[in-house]
């Protein structure tokens, strides 16, 4: 599937922060996510293109700030048939053409996986990009930071990239964490669907083939602990919880 093109003008203006920014949390129920902006986003809304020439609903969530540019955009794909692993693939992939992805690892959201990215702008830009695709509907995430001195708001880029959280019928844990988490269900580095099902029946040590963004990736399959039990809470009791087994493998 290759990148999407926006077919329809945006309404709304962007916009713009002055001063101090106050961060808050902006939540969005219907859509299943919630996320953090440092002023009121503008809500717009359009339509993109498929490969195949199917016509897209998007949504764009977008504040302008001092010298960062905040924007979540949701493209709704319940009339298709998208694959999830191929269509975060390719959005990551259309990053390459703007600038140079410097990081790329896996992600999770609460029960949903992802990627997040840092690009280097060709115009001396720094994005902060994540990437999910959940329900049928993928949202791309990006902090831009604006030159000159882009380095120095980047800050606020990675905030806002990990602010993202998917709520209700998305998946969201109401702000619970597991294991590993900060308290607000993120994981990075985490193991994505297809990096699972390339070694399911598969042994330790078996070697498999993913598809990246750039074509095939050859890997090896590993085996994972996980403990058995979460951890207490830090400021729990003696005892509480016990203390997290580890997974013998059979």
């Amino acid at each position: 599937m290759r990148t999407l093109v926006a077919i329809a003008t945006i309404t709304g203006v962007i916009p713009a922060v002055a001063g101090a920014q106050t961060w808050k949390v902006y939540s969005y129920p219907e859509a299943g996510f919630s996320i953090q902006f440092p002023a009121p986003p503008s809500v717009q809304m359009s339509t993109t293109q498929s490969s195949a020439g199917t016509a897209l609903p998007l949504t764009r969530y977008q504040v302008k700030g001092e010298r960062v540019l905040y924007t979540l955009s949701v493209v709704d794909y319940s009339s298709t048939h998208a694959d999830a692993t191929r269509t975060i693939a390719e959005t990551e992939k259309s990053f390459s053409a703007s600038g140079k992805v410097t990081v790329a690892i896996d992600a999770r959201v609460n029960r949903s996986f992802g990627r997040e990215l840092s690009v280097a702008g060709q115009d001396g830009s720094r994005s902060a990009v994540a990437i999910f695709f959940v329900n049928q509907h993928l949202f791309t995430l990006v902090g831009q930071s604006l030159p000159p001195d882009a380095i120095e708001r980047s800050g606020d880029a990675i905030r806002f990239q990990e602010s993202l959280q998917f709520t209700g019928a998305n998946g969201g844990f109401g702000g619970l964490g597991g294991f590993g988490a900060r308290g607000d269900g993120r994981f990075r580095g985490a193991f994505n669907p297809q990096a699972l099902s390339a070694c399911a029946g598969k042994s330790n040590g078996d070697a498999v083939q993913l598809d990246g963004p750039g074509g095939p990736v050859a890997a090896t399959c590993t085996l994972v602990a996980r403990p058995n039990r979460l951890p207490p809470p830090p400021d729990g009791p003696p005892g509480a919880g016990g203390a997290p087994g580890f997974a013998t493998p059979h």
